[in-house]
């Protein structure tokens, strides 16, 4: 996973370029990514014990409700009396093998997954066999989770003073230019109908 703070200056220069803006408003505007700094170590330590051991076979999946239905597609007349399509699922609050930050940023990546019930769904029809449907919906669940368990890195030194210069910049832009309206302003008040 890139750094965040790499990210940061490349989503600023990138917003900055095509929509006008300066760095240093793109550089406000995407300062409010986490950092490493941003989570609770007690989290952070949770995480990492749980991303040293956490791999494809340790998902505990008989605890997760599967179901099966008719997949749709081609497969002639087979797939009419076959049921091979996974419904896989499982209340994401009660799984407490996964780290209270991993359930969190799975609910906030993949809040399209989870129903009104607070259960994650996963559901494969790839193949026409139900034990490869599941070793599927197992494999899109591990790259979610891998990917919910991404740690951002902390930014560097470099990156938090060019940001910092960039911040004073634009405040004292900001200061100037509100400066000048204010004089704009007054000029209108004074001596208007005066004559």
């Amino acid at each position: 996973m890139e750094r965040w703070s790499t990210r940061l200056w490349q989503r600023a220069s990138a917003a900055a370029g095509s929509t006008g803006l300066s760095a240093s408003v793109a550089v406000r505007r995407y300062a409010r990514y986490p950092t490493i700094d941003d989570i609770p170590a007690e989290d952070v330590e949770a995480v990492r014990r749980f991303q040293a051991k956490f791999s494809r076979t340790t998902i505990p999946y008989k605890q997760f409700t599967v179901t099966f239905q008719r997949s749709s597609g081609a497969g002639g007349q087979n797939v009419n009396k076959v049921n091979t399509k996974v419904h896989m699922r499982f209340k994401l609050d009660d799984q407490a093998w996964i780290p209270r930050y991993v359930r969190q940023r799975m609910r906030k990546l993949e809040s399209a997954r989870i129903n009104s019930n607070g259960e994650y769904l996963l559901t494969s029809e790839k193949t026409r066999s139900q034990r490869h449907n599941v070793d599927d919906c197992l494999d899109k669940l591990w790259q979610h989770i891998e990917r919910a368990s991404a740690l951002p890195k902390a930014p560097s030194a470099e990156m938090k003073q060019r940001v910092q210069k960039l911040q004073q910049a634009e405040k004292a832009r900001m200061a100037e230019s509100k400066k000048r309206r204010s004089q704009r302003k007054a000029g209108r008040r004074k001596g208007f109908g005066d004559d």
